[in-house]
């Protein structure tokens, strides 16, 4: 990609329009293909041209004698006489709309300044790509001089300018890359940032400021977020836990005191049938406590003979001649399942008075 001044190569007459500066000048006269005075072609695009001034977004600078391409880089001044701020094409040229400054307005119409220069960008086939801006000039005759001072007669990759290689590398582009893959690159990350300040609901012109400031405000909220979910999470896995633990423990003391009434149903009725005495109660209650120890009870006392009268301590009547046929075990296992029923009621039953419920009921 080369840059080149076409000094006054189509001698457009600035001064011709008379009183006034003119508000559209004459930019590229009608293509394809354009000569310079010094008889070096190129070939015009128009609409190549209109798209690249489109991808500027900005005004370009006229200035006096192409200022900014040789006094500004020397830190020189290099004021600007106007500035293009539209481009269309009219019959296969490309005009410019032009706000002139008001010292360049009055130069012109007094004729101190009478010709345009374009300065422009071409590939190696010559094909303009971009308006770079103007120049205020009086030579028309002068040949034109490329901005980097490079003679076309030079090495092609010599031709390159270094600002382009420079840009092409920061857009992660390869130096070679030309003009037309920079302008795509440079949209392409455009179009990037507006999506991402869509996704950040902040305006698509939002720059660099605008972004970080959306993306802080954006982590701080998925912070506090985040922060709140944390501890009611935690409250409630607090008081899942000590919901839990206060039904356990419940349950585990429900069991226990189920245990101790199922072991004090067998002892009594063991001990109503005369099968132990009082004072092995609390040994067959040990037993009883083990792991399987109520099952073995059990089975043992089936075993047991009589060794002692039921008590008549509880008010009971003697045990009778036809009371001595009942089978102990067989009393016992009535009597814990009437305690059952009633207990299934909310009524409580003791022992004695099932045994003796049992033995009402026997014929």
């Amino acid at each position: 990609m080369m840059n080149a001044t076409a000094t006054a190569i189509f001698q457009t007459d600035l001064a011709s329009s008379g009183k006034t500066a003119p508000e559209w000048i004459e930019l590229f006269p009608a293509g394809p293909q354009i000569k310079a005075r010094d008889g070096r072609a190129w070939t015009l695009e128009p609409s190549r041209v209109l798209a690249a001034f489109a991808a500027n977004n900005g005004p370009l600078a006229i200035d006096y004698e192409h200022a900014q391409a040789h006094k500004a880089p020397k830190g020189e001044e290099a004021p600007a006489a106007g500035w293009i701020v539209e481009l269309e094409e009219r019959g296969g040229g490309v005009w410019g709309r032009v706000e002139w400054v008001a010292k360049a307005a009055r130069q012109i119409v007094a004729k101190e300044y009478r010709f345009i220069s374009p300065d422009f960008n071409h590939s190696r086939e010559g094909v303009i790509t971009r308006l770079n801006g103007a120049g205020l000039v009086n030579r028309p005759a002068l040949v034109m001089t490329a901005l980097a001072h490079e003679q076309p007669d030079q090495h092609p990759q010599q031709l390159e300018t270094p600002m382009l290689k420079a840009i092409a590398k920061a857009l992660g582009l390869a130096e070679t890359a030309d003009e037309a893959a920079v302008l795509s690159a440079i949209a392409t990350r455009d179009g990037e940032r507006k999506a991402l300040c869509q996704a950040l609901k902040i305006d698509d012109k939002g720059g660099q400021v605008e972004i970080t400031t959306a993306i802080a405000k954006l982590q701080e909220d998925t912070a506090t977020a985040l922060a709140a979910v944390q501890n009611n999470g935690s409250a409630e896995l607090s008081s899942l836990r000590t919901e839990l633990t206060e039904t356990k423990t419940a349950l585990a003391q429900l069991q226990e005191k189920n245990v101790e009434r199922e072991i004090d149903l067998a002892l009594d009725a063991a001990a109503q049938a005369g099968k132990i005495t009082p004072a092995a109660r609390d040994s067959y209650r040990a037993m009883c406590s083990l792991d399987g120890g109520l099952d073995k009870f059990n089975a043992l006392v089936a075993t047991l003979p009589v060794i002692a009268a039921p008590s008549s301590l509880d008010g009971k009547l003697p045990t009778t001649a036809a009371e001595a046929d009942l089978d102990p075990v067989a009393l016992a296992s009535e009597a814990r399942a009437y305690v059952n029923e009633k207990a299934a009621q909310g009524i409580t039953v003791s022992i004695s008075d099932a045994v003796a419920h049992v033995k009402e009921k026997r014929p």
